[in-house]
């Protein structure tokens, strides 16, 4: 071995490094189950080994972006750490992205190379002859004869550790933030902003090689990927719940007897309204994990009580890999609305329009200072100058620390509604509306209006069986807040638009109502 590569392999932090290290302390230890598919942490090293080495035998240079597209597979797994221990990078892509939108994330990622699940191909051909690089396509389930088949193509390389020189802050994957914006934009990972993200997380939040952890959430999301990850550097078990739907997380926690789970709070209210709930058996489950937005203060109670008595909330964004806060659970009922605490390794402030640090107490922008920051956006040296000026990267979510240092989120920047001269979060009116127990989801935005600059408007999905009246709910808003913060209008829907990580899509509320108030 070249003296270079044997030094560089003694010290470094690699992802890489860490699953053969738990390969080799648990290595019949099963590490993914999908169904009646079980794949051990030997064979699943060893895989990666083989992907990897297959993909270097193409002559590749360190640092060739290789897209993946596909829904949650095992094959992923060993996609993506072929691709890191090769000193490659992987660019996870929503496969329900339309041919425009996924042409431009492989052409804007430089991506030479393909990975798709081949039962996709009816939808996403049409975007194949618009990439620009590309010219390596591999599928798992492939369409025809014209695709190297995934594991086929595995062979060309030898089960053998790679020898390859990796530095700490080498790009591993690059997500796109594409989501809640139309404008998506590729923020660089790498292997130490990881692997210093998922050990913070650890160290709050206990994993233990026996737990069997449950994901719905598709792994294109940087936070289910992070999760998956507790289990792999553990030697836990991963299993996949392969829809995201109450009776089959349900059913696949009794089943396979989880421990814990990973969920999205809009998915709280349609488990336990489901009239399965009461038919299952929950008593296996000691934790679950939940990110992006904190529950109403109501639910996280009924939840507690019903479902799993323990819950973590982990927030954060893709660009800080991604978990910046941490709810553990015995902070739950001590500081409730709370997003936890800052995690170990990251630093936390807010700040105002004037680049000034506010005390506590007082609202402004989140910003943050961590070895698990992005390495920049991928060919975006103007959005990167803005994200972190100062020194600090702008999240740009507003919100307070409190005396103990809980943080505590009033809204994003761009969700702050102007109303005749007054500032509304839009996440205090929907917190009041979800006080009606008729009410399943909801999302409250500012639309356009000649009088009011914007008014403030609700989306509301009602339970089902259930009626509920517009005037009821603006109603509720009044008695409750001051009378400008109370909706204009209450739209009823049968669903939200969301993005396929179950994150409401608030600029199509705002697309697609746009008239609302001069038509």
């Amino acid at each position: 071995m070249d003296e270079k590569i044997q030094a560089n392999m003694m010290n470094r932090i690699a992802l890489g490094d860490c699953l053969r290290r738990t390969a080799k302390r648990y290595p019949n230890h099963t590490a993914l189950k999908y169904g009646e598919r079980a794949v051990s942490f030997k064979a699943l090293n060893e895989m990666a080994n083989q992907f990897g080495r297959s993909l270097l035998n193409q002559n590749f240079p360190k640092g060739t972006k290789i897209a993946f597209v596909a829904p949650n597979s095992i094959e992923f797994f060993i996609a993506f750490f072929g691709i890191a221990k090769a000193g490659l990078i992987m660019v996870p892509i929503n496969p329900l992205f339309k041919k425009e939108e996924m042409a431009f994330a492989v052409n804007d990622s430089d991506c030479e190379a393909f990975i798709f699940d081949g039962n996709l191909y009816g939808l996403i051909k049409d975007a194949f002859d618009a990439f620009k690089k590309v010219k390596t396509f591999i599928a798992f389930n492939p369409p025809s004869d014209q695709f190297p088949e995934f594991y086929e193509f595995m062979k060309n390389g030898e089960a053998d550790e790679i020898e390859t020189f990796i530095g700490d802050r080498d790009v591993v994957a690059i997500y796109y933030t594409g989501g809640t914006t139309s404008f998506p934009k590729g923020a660089q990972l790498t292997h130490l902003s990881l692997f210093v993200n998922i050990n913070s997380a650890m160290i709050d939040v206990q994993f233990r090689s026996a737990d069997k952890f449950g994901i719905a959430l598709p792994l294109f999301h940087i936070a289910t990927l992070t999760c998956t990850m507790f289990m792999l550097f553990t030697g836990g078990c991963i299993v996949f719940i392969p829809q995201v739907d109450p009776k089959a997380i349900m059913d696949i926690i009794e089943q396979e007897k989880l421990t814990v789970a990973l969920l999205m709070p809009p998915l709280f209210r349609p488990i336990l309204s489901s009239p399965e709930f009461d038919r299952h058996d929950f008593s296996s489950l000691r934790l679950v994990v939940y990110f992006g937005a904190v529950m109403p203060e109501n639910l996280m109670h009924e939840v507690m009580d019903k479902f799993c008595p323990n819950l973590a909330l982990a927030f954060g964004q893709t660009e800080m890999s991604p978990c910046t806060t941490l709810f553990k659970p015995e902070d739950h009922l001590a500081k409730p609305n709370s997003l936890g605490m800052s995690t170990i390794h990251c630093e936390i402030e807010v700040m105002d329009n004037n680049g000034n640090l506010l005390p506590r107490g007082e609202t402004g922008e989140f910003v943050y200072r961590s070895p698990s920051v992005m390495k920049g956006y991928y060919g975006n040296p103007e959005y990167n100058k803005d994200a972190f000026a100062g020194g600090w990267f702008h999240s740009g979510d507003l919100g307070y620390l409190d005396e103990d240092g809980f943080l505590f989120f009033v809204d994003r920047k761009k969700d702050m509604i102007k109303t005749g001269g007054e500032n509304v979060a839009s996440i205090e009116v929907e917190k009041t509306i979800f006080l009606d127990p008729r009410v399943m989801e909801v999302q409250v935005v500012g639309l356009y209006h000649e009088r009011w600059s914007e008014a403030v408007t609700a989306f509301v999905v009602p339970k089902a069986g259930e009626t509920i009246q517009e005037e009821e709910i603006i109603g509720l808003c009044k008695e409750k807040m001051a009378g400008f913060k109370a909706p204009k209008r209450v739209i009823f829907l049968e669903e939200l638009p969301k993005s396929p990580v179950g994150k409401v899509l608030k600029y199509k509320l705002k697309e697609q109502y746009k008239d609302l108030y001069t038509g």
